[in-house]
């Protein structure tokens, strides 16, 4: 997926542990991310975003396919 043309509205998969998928539903796009709801995903990596967990986009574990 060319993460570079994913619209609000677009249906996502989530890539969860290299094993559970998950269909989301982009929310909002800014500068940098890809919101789907509560996940955050990087633009440039399509991996998730969680300040929490400490996954910063690159290490990560879920990323958008």
């Amino acid at each position: 997926m060319d993460l570079s043309k994913v619209k609000v509205g677009d249906i996502v998969t989530r890539l969860v542990a290299n094993s559970l998928r998950m269909q989301l539903e982009v929310t909002e796009l800014t500068e940098k991310e890809i919101i789907c709801g509560p996940w955050q995903f990087s633009k440039i990596t399509g991996g998730e975003i969680d300040e929490d967990l400490g996954w910063d986009g690159i290490n990560t574990g879920s990323v958008l396919e």
